[in-house]
This record gives C-alpha cells, structure tokens and sequence, in this order.
C-alpha cells in the first residue's frame, strides 16, 4: 500500500540513524495502517539481520503474539526471552521501581542490538508508560530501538498523563513521533484502481476517500462494496460511479475498525450498532438510543463517549453525532437483523414527525422504506411520494425503492396505480430491465390503466423487450401475434409491429408498414407522435426529406415536453447523419442546454468538433447510457468512437466496440460496419476491407438507407485507388455525388468532394475539403481526412500542421504518428522530437497490447520486421522490461513510464 511503504522508509531512516531517538512513536487512527507499517519494519530489518521483538499489546496490556519481524516464533536459545514491555505494579506512583524495570529490560535488549516492535500501545496502562519513561531515558545512546504504533485518540486513562510524558520524551530528544496519514488522491486512486482494475473516475475517488475518510483500510473495502453491489461500471480501463451507488456493505467490511469496537467489549458493540443505525439523528441520537436500548439517556450518552474517545464517533458543532468512517457505520447498520432495522427506523420516523429529528426528506424516505408496515400506511405514502416527486438523476435507485414502497403504502386504489406507474419509470431509468418489463405487463392487465397510458406502455414494453434481448416475443409482436398486444387497439398494434421490425433489424419492412398502417395510427396522440417522428427519420435517412425540415418537427409542437421529446429525436436523427450544424439548432430551438443533451449527444458533438474532452464524455456516455431506449444514433456513436480508438492504435478495443453495439444496434448496422473495414485495412487486409464494405453498401441499400453509405463510399474509394482501379474509383466518386446531393449534409458534401480530390490528386479540391470541415465544424471528419489527403501528398504545411495539432488535442497516436510521415515526406519539419521520440515508444507499446505479430506492427507503421524488431529491442532495453506481456501490463495498469 503507498502510504505504509513511504512511512515505512521514514521509520527505518529513524531506527538506522547514529545517535538517533531510542523511541519512535508511529501513531494513526484506526484502520490507517499502522500494523502494515510495523510488519513492513519489521520483514525489513530482519532481512538485514536485525534481532527484531515484534508483539501488541491486548486490552488488559498483556504482551502478546511475540515473533522475530518475519512473523517467526522467537527463538529461545537457553532461557526464556523477557517480555519486551509490559505491566510493572507500583511503577507509575514508585520512579523507582520503574527505573529497575527498565534497567532489567536495557541489560538484555542492549546485548542484542535488538529493535523492538509493539502493536496497539493504547493499551499500555499508567504503569507501563513509566516503565517506558525510564527505559527511553536508560536505552539513550544504545543502537536499541522501541517502535511503538499507538492508534488515535489516546484512550481516556492515557490521554492526560501519556500525552505530557511523551512530549517530556520529545523535548529530550528521546522519541520521535511519525503520523500514519490517510491516504491523499493519489495514493487513493492507486488502491481503488488496484481493486477495479480500471482507473477511477473523479466521482467515484470522491465517493470512495468520502466513505473511507482515506484510510487505508478501508479505501479497499469501499471500492470492492461498489464493485460488488453493482455501483461501477468499467468502460475500457476506466471505471465510473453509477447513480445512486450509496448501498449497504458486508457485514465484514472494515473489519480492523470493527475489531476495535469489538475489542471494547459488548456494551460498546451493542451501542455502536444501534448508533449506526440511528445516526440519521444526528443531535437527538443519546435519546433515540436509550429508548432502543432500554436504557436512560446518560447512560446512552456514555456509551457514545467511549465511542467517540476511542475515534469511532464524532460529534460536529451542530450536535450532530457522525461515525468517523462513514463506511463503517454502513456496515455495522448490516449487522442487525432486518425486523431490528425496521423497529429503530420506524423510532426514527416518528421522532421526524413528532419534530425530534429533522432529516431531508429523502434520508426520511429511505428510513420509511426501511420501517415498512411498522407504520401507519397513509402517512407513510406521503413521505414517500413527496420524496419521488422531488427526486434528483442521482436518486434513480433509490426512487425505485420509494416508489415500490409506495406500492405497497397506497390508501386508495388510484394511489396505488400512480405509485406502480412511477415504480416502472423509475425502474426503467435505472437499466432494471427485467423488473420494467414484469411491472409494465402488471399494469397493462390492470384495467383500470387509462387508455393513453397503456398507449405509451406498449410502445415502452417493445423496447424494454429489445433491451432485454427477448427476440422470440418482438417476432412475435412484429408479426401481430404476439399474446402482449392482445388487448391492444389497432394504432398501437400497428406502431408496435413498426417498432419491433425496426428493433429487429428490418428497417424497410418497419416503414412499408409504417406507411399502409397510416389511418390506424393517426387518430391516437401517442401513436400519431411516434408514427410521424420513426416516417421523418425514415425520409431524412433515405434522403427524401432536407435535414432542415428539423427544425420544422420541433417547431410543429406547442406543448414543451412534446418539443423536447421531438427535439430529442431529432438530434438523434442527425448525430446519426453526421450534421452537427443542424443538430445544434435544434437544440437551441428546444432550449436544451449543453448538459441537458443525451450523453451520446454530447459525447459526438465534442468529437466532431474536435474537444479533448471528447473520449472521457464517450466513456462516460458507455457508463451511463440512460434510460433504456431504442436510439437512433447509436451506430454513429459506437462508429465515430471506434474510429477514435483506431487512431490511437487500440485496434482490438475498437472491434470490440462494434461487436458489443451490435447486441444494441439493430437499425444502420452497415455503419458498424466501417469500423470492422477499417480496420482490415489497417492490418493490410484490403480484400477483406472491400468484402464487407460492398456487403455492406448491400444491406444498405436493401434498407432504403442512404445515410452512412458515404462512409462505405470512401472507404471502398480508397482501397480502389490503392489497388491501381482508378476508373472504379472514379465511378465510386460520382457515387458519392450522387450521395451528397440527395443526402444534403456536411458530411456528405465533405466526403463527395474529398473523393473528387483523391481520384484527380487536385490539391484545391483537398483545400477545399478542409474549409468545408472548418465551415460546418466537423474538426474530427476534416482531421480524418486531410490526414489521407497527406499521404498523397496534396496538403500545405498549414494544413499537416494543423492536422498533427489537431490529433495531439484528443490524444491520437497513431494518427500523430502517420501524420509524421506525411510531414516528413512532404519536406513539412515536425515540431518537438523529443515528445515524437516518447510518442512512438508509447504507440509501439500500445501496439503490443493488441496482440499484433511484429509484421502486423510493421504495416501498421509502414516499416519493416526487421526495424520494429530493433525499436522492441530498444524499448525493453531502456525500460527494463524483459517480455511483451510485462510491458502491456505495464501500459494497461499505466505505469509505463516514457
């Protein structure tokens, strides 16, 4: 652990050090590793042939578990070895017995050059501490050394008289003190991702070092609760925080803590486990203990006292009773048995009605949760409605939970049908698929669900059964004889076979129903709304309708829930056709606000225009999808981000993007398809490459979809040209004029005219696409492309040097790298050789972690076998690494050093 080690190393410096201190206080609060320090002390001083004492001290002040450093019994020789500390009667009133004890213990200590090393000091009573006085005094000048861990705060009987002997020994130069801190962010960030294997995220550190308060104990134990109940998700090599993560531990965790507690017998066990469960409280915890407990209140209040003196509680300026380590009083909270927990959050409940205890009302709603039929039902419901009205985004979870409560609290059987109808929304909107799909079923076989709301029901029973990968029921409801719409009307019935041959990848299909269905759907609001906005995009993405007509489907809405949900759908629509000018006014239009857009959204948007914060916000996008859904953009998202991850040479991440998307794109899958063609021809594979692109263009085709087929286009333009097919190539560019002026968009234009550039070699027509990306921001697609356009030879230095800025901006390595070469073989000086010379190395490395063979390695980087062989030679020479695996793991837990 980092802190143990960086302490450790002051200790010893301390013990080694000529003329130095006899006595070396290492202090701590519970759970910071002391121990750890002291057994590191220990192993090293016995490896240089040390004679090490290592024991604790119990609770009665006993010397036990006595070994040599390596956790060795001590051997004996011809006598028994001497307690290296202990309880002398009469020493803390006599000086003098003290001063024999000690002289008793120097004789046989200073023989021996011996370091001693004593756990759990606190224990030591006032005796014992005399003992110490005098022996610091009598070992001065001796090579022997006492190292005592001592864990804060004193205990009450030591924390007067040891507190002004040890600054007496301090002031003599006789002991020195070393603090055992918390760990700080980094030395946090090292532990959790340690445990995740995956670099935290900044809200989960803070969630983490929060619960833990750093200490090093406990910082493990934090991270593995959220790993294990489900509040992290890793996102390639990075790990982030869920919504409403805040979970129960195990009942085991933070067992050093616990153990303390344990260690102060079973009063202060029984008044911790209540303490944690009332700590809501805050102030009026004393009373609301001594009622659980069956006791009076000062009793209760000594109780907390002990606890507080032993550094397990606290108590702020407002009064407020607070375990120290939030985590542990989350464990021990465990340890009670559930009937226990509902009677002391039932106690807890009342006392905030009757104006005791004055909790938010969410911490009320998840203590009425708790106490369940403990109480009156009505009020109850009250409490818990009041909390999921107001709930936040991080609240998803536990909503879930007021609501189901609410359920089960309801007075009134239209109480009850609102709180089942929110339990699913909230339900949904936390990924619980399984549970949204029984509760929906639920409330379509209650009768009295209104009519407009078992409209939308169906229509989100469809896709939370595409979420759920349940393919035999959407066939099934894409052929109409599915049992789930059977008390379905025509409309829906209708909308659902269009949704569930979308979901299912039958696009043309899903719109030729779409179109002859049109008089069933029209008359119902939400299936008139679902029906017009799946024809729009349907038209946007053959190109039958301008991508202008956006703004026009947002505007045709009075109603502004309904203009957000329109505009939602409409900037899906145009992520997926690559028009970020166009998305942006409708988002304007709607009045969104930059945080306000879906994740994907947001995450697109900073690519395309060319923001290094772009791959954290897809990462974050992975981590949080949102509700469950069936979005339009995904194939766009998942296709850009592979390409990002092309670019810095994560080949194998960026297919395994496209395979996972494929499990949720159903619709637009030739656009996955780029990614796994580009990356053929990354490894040199063109026939490959050209195989799946016109399957692709194929499919396409065959879906009426015209959208994304320029990305095939150039794709297949290319491989052309490379093959010496010029007049095919030529054909592919008039094709991808064809494309640009039915499609209309930027991307579109882009692509036809960075086509005419390639198959002329026309350096104004490469200009020109440059300004084109430049005009209608598209940093990402123009960086794409002007980096091809390069290697031909038809950029300016203004333009490579533009391009190489551009890629070092969202940290782009290979690209970087291939750039380079353009560079240099366009006579255009590359800037920085130093930082080139640490780039490749980390490029070549990453390369290694793909499981690329060194002729793989070479095409990628236009080189030979031969060279790459003696680059991986220098690189394990300077690094020290002597295996490929040694270095990959090095680059995936990031403690390469370049």
């Amino acid at each position: 652990m980092p802190v143990a080690r960086s302490t450790t190393d002051t200790v010893l410096e301390l013990v080694g050090a000529d003329g130095g201190p006899p006595v070396v206080l290492l202090t701590g609060h519970a759970g910071s590793g002391r121990s750890t320090v002291l057994a590191q002390v220990g192993a090293a001083l016995h490896a240089e042939g040390r004679a090490v004492i290592a024991a604790r001290l119990s609770r009665d002040g006993v010397t036990t578990g006595m070994h040599d450093g390596s956790g060795a019994p001590l051997a004996r020789g011809g006598g028994p070895v001497p307690v290296p500390l202990g309880p002398v009667a009469g020493a803390h009133r006599d000086p003098g017995v003290a001063r024999r004890a000690a002289a008793a213990t120097a004789a046989w200590m200073t023989g021996r050059d011996a370091v001693v090393l004593l756990d759990d000091v606190q224990w030591m009573d006032l005796d014992t501490l005399a003992v110490l006085d005098a022996l610091a005094h009598r070992l001065a000048g001796s090579t022997v050394r006492y190292v005592c861990a001592v864990a804060l705060p004193f205990p009450a009987h030591l924390a007067e008289a040891g507190s002004a002997a040890l600054a007496r020994l301090r002031e003599q130069s006789l002991l020195a003190s070393v603090r055992v801190p918390a760990l700080d962010a980094g030395q946090a960030a090292q532990v959790v991702q340690e445990v995740l294997g995956a670099v935290p995220s900044t809200e989960l550190l803070t969630w983490v070092r929060d619960h833990s308060r750093g200490l090093a104990a406990v910082v493990a134990a934090a991270a593995a609760t959220l790993l294990h109940g489900g509040g992290v998700r890793l996102v390639y090599g990075y790990a982030y925080l869920l919504p409403g993560a805040d979970q129960d531990p195990p009942p085991e965790t933070a067992a050093a803590l616990q153990e303390r507690i344990r260690r102060l017998g079973s009063r202060m066990w029984s008044t911790a486990q209540l303490a944690a469960a009332l700590e809501p409280a805050g102030a009026a915890l004393p009373e609301l203990l001594a009622t659980a407990a069956g006791t009076d209140q000062q009793d209760a209040l000594d109780g907390l006292s002990e606890l507080r003196a032993a550094g397990i509680l606290h108590v702020g300026g407002d009064r407020r009773w607070r375990f120290v380590v939030p985590l542990l009083g989350a464990a021990l909270r465990t340890t009670l048995g559930p009937y226990r927990r509902s009677e002391l959050a039932a106690l807890l409940v009342g006392a905030a009605w009757d104006g005791r205890v004055t909790p938010d009302r969410f911490g009320l709603a998840d203590q009425v949760v708790l106490a369940g039929r403990l109480l009156p039902a009505d009020r109850a419901y009250a409490e818990l409605v009041s909390a999921g009205t107001h709930a936040r985004p991080d609240h998803v979870r536990r909503e879930q939970r007021w609501w189901q409560a609410a359920t089960e609290a309801a007075p009134t059987a239209s109480d009850r049908l609102r709180a089942r109808h929110e339990f699913t929304r909230a339900a949904e909107q936390s990924g619980d698929i399984v549970t949204t799909i029984d509760s929906i079923r639920g409330l379509l076989e209650d009768g009295t669900t209104p009519r407009i709301t078992r409209h939308a029901l169906y229509l989100r029973l469809v896709l939370c059964l595409h979420s759920a990968e349940e393919t035999e029921e959407l066939d099934a409801i894409a052929s109409g004889s599915a049992p789930s719409l059977w008390k379905a009307d025509d409309g829906i019935r209708a909308v659902c076979q269009v949704l569930a041959r979308a979901v299912r990848g039958r696009w043309a299909d899903a719109c030729a129903t779409l179109r002859t269905t049109r008089e069933l759907w029209m008359g119902e609001p939400t299936t008139h709304a679902v029906g017009e906005l799946t024809g729009w995009s349907a038209d946007l993405l053959a190109g039958r309708a301008s991508p202008e007509s956006a703004v026009a489907v947002v505007q045709n809405e009075a109603d502004p829930i309904g203009v957000r949900y329109r505009a939602t759908w409409a900037i899906s629509t145009l992520v997926e056709m690559g028009d970020v000018p166009a998305a942006r006014r409708v988002a304007r239009r709607a009045g969104f606000a930059e945080y306000e857009l879906l994740p994907r959204h947001r995450a697109v948007f900073a690519l395309l225009e060319g923001r290094p914060e772009a791959p954290e916000l897809a990462r974050r996008a992975i981590a949080h999808p949102g509700a469950l859904s069936f979005e339009i953009s995904a194939a766009a998202f998942h296709q850009q981000f592979a390409g990002l991850m092309v670019m810095r040479g994560q080949l194998t991440g960026a297919r395994e993007m496209a395979a996972a998307a494929r499990a949720e794109v159903t619709v637009l899958t030739h656009v996955l398809d780029v990614v796994d063609a580009a990356g053929d021809a990354v490894l040199g594979d063109l026939d490959a490459a050209a195989a799946r692109a016109d399957r692709a263009l194929t499919r396409a085709r065959e879906e009426d979809l015209l959208v994304g087929t320029d990305l095939l286009l150039v794709l297949l333009l290319e491989t052309d040209l490379v093959r010496g097919d010029d007049e095919t190539a030529r054909r592919r560019s008039r094709e991808l004029d064809t494309v640009a002026e039915t499609l209309g968009t930027p991307r579109a234009v882009l692509h036809a005219t960075f086509g005419r550039a390639l198959v002329h070699r026309d350096t104004a027509t490469a200009e020109e696409t440059l300004h084109i990306a430049r005009q209608t921001g598209q940093a990402f697609d123009g960086a794409q492309l002007g980096r091809r356009l390069a290697r031909l030879g038809l950029l300016g230095e203004e333009d490579l040097l533009g391009v190489y800025d551009f890629y070092d901006r969202i940290d782009a390595p290979l690209a970087r790298y291939w750039t380079r070469a353009a560079m240099e073989a366009s006579g255009v000086p590359v800037p920085g050789r130093a930082i080139t010379k640490a780039e490749n190395e980390r490029l070549l490395g990453q390369l290694l972690t793909e499981g690329l063979t060194n002729r793989q390695i070479a095409h990628i980087l236009d080189s030979t076998e031969k060279s790459v062989e003696g680059r991986l030679g220098r690189l394990f020479a300077r690094t020290g690494y002597r295996s490929r695996i040694e270095l990959a793991a090095a680059l995936l837990d990031r403690t390469f050093e370049h």
